[in-house]
């Protein structure tokens, strides 16, 4: 668990380096406990963590000797622009935890008193139950619903498309079965089946794998023989992922690149006093293209990926004295559905 907190905060501070930031990113209030309580303040970190993950602009409101009552939270939400405010205070008793979430989505404040959980994990439970406190109270409203006029201190509109999707909480597995086409000048195409699977870190971004093959249909006429191929591959790909920024979207796109190994083998059929031979051939792949997905709900869609592939080294199929071209870039098309989860 720890590994992959470590793991998915290296990934934010990579892309924040190579990935230009939204304009204006919703912003989040997040009040800081006091260092000298080390289980709030670890909470607060992974909670921070996570807001950030979801592209939120965190703003840290400093520690002092007083905690901040519902109301001086509102005010400090309106006063800076932000869309919820967030603090995490010790009880009198000391053995609990209270919560309080100031929503000016829907209006709502939210207070919850948790009992702090005497071991290591004391910190994520809270930094997680205060996550889905936020989640829960920003449910209240539907993609693209108006809060009532008579609410006072809302934000005005609907609510912003980054906050809809926190609410709903994307599925970030995704399973993807399909058909794919692989492309050669030298060799024609070949079809055959596409597996996949995805992963989303964050919102954005989609870590994924994917197969190919087997693949049939693709052949190297020479003068006195022929030779069929059957090719496979094998994907690792990461792409970014963009979508028609109205709440509901139902359509996402975006560009990827990817890395992986390709397999050829090839089986020739000559004319006497030739021999057929059947052989083989492995390479590593790069990839890049752009794909597709249309989401018929929160979880079925339907997806198209182009791209092209570099093959190193290049594969060539030889029959007596001639050869083919040289198999160096070749395109690739799949069309699939998906299952998120």
């Amino acid at each position: 668990m720890r590994a992959w907190r470590a793991l998915r905060a290296v990934i934010v501070a990579a892309l924040l380096v190579v990935v230009p930031r939204v304009a204006v990113a919703q912003r989040v209030l997040l009040a800081r406990p006091p260092r000298t309580d080390p289980t709030l303040f670890e909470a607060f970190g992974r909670l921070r963590a996570e807001l950030e993950l979801h592209a939120f602009e965190v703003v840290v409101l400093e520690d002092r000797p007083r905690p901040r009552a519902a109301d001086e939270l509102e005010r400090e939400a309106q006063a800076r622009g932000a869309f919820a405010a967030i603090a995490l205070q010790r009880s009198q008793s000391g053995t609990t935890a209270e919560i309080w979430i100031v929503d000016r989505v829907t209006g709502k404040t939210t207070a919850r008193k948790l009992r702090i959980e005497p071991s290591a994990h004391g910190p994520t439970l809270l930094a997680v139950r205060a996550a889905d406190l936020l989640r829960a109270s920003l449910l209240e409203l539907a993609p693209g619903e108006r809060p009532s006029e008579d609410v006072v201190g809302v934000v005005p509109g609907p609510p912003p498309m980054e906050v809809v999707r926190f609410s709903q909480q994307v599925p970030r597995f995704q399973v993807q079965i399909g058909g794919m086409v692989l492309h050669t000048p030298a060799l024609g195409s070949s079809v055959g089946l596409s597996l996949g699977t995805s992963f989303r870190p964050i919102e954005r971004l989609a870590i994924g794998i994917d197969l190919g093959g087997p693949l049939f249909g693709g052949a190297f006429d020479a003068r006195i023989g022929s030779a069929s191929v059957r090719q496979e591959l094998a994907l690792l790909r990461l792409g970014w992922i963009f979508s028609s920024g109205t709440p509901g979207s139902r359509l996402e796109w975006g560009p990827f690149i990817g890395a992986g190994a390709y397999h050829l083998e090839a089986t020739g059929v000559v004319e006497p006093p030739l021999v057929a031979q059947t052989d083989a051939s492995w390479s590593v792949i790069a990839n890049a293209g752009a794909g597709l997905r249309y989401f018929f709900d929160q979880t079925v869609s339907a997806g198209l990926d182009v791209s092209a592939i570099a093959l190193f080294p290049r594969a060539v199929i030889a029959i007596d004295d001639q050869h083919s071209a040289p198999v160096a870039v070749q395109g690739l098309a799949s069309l699939s559905l998906g299952v998120a989860f």
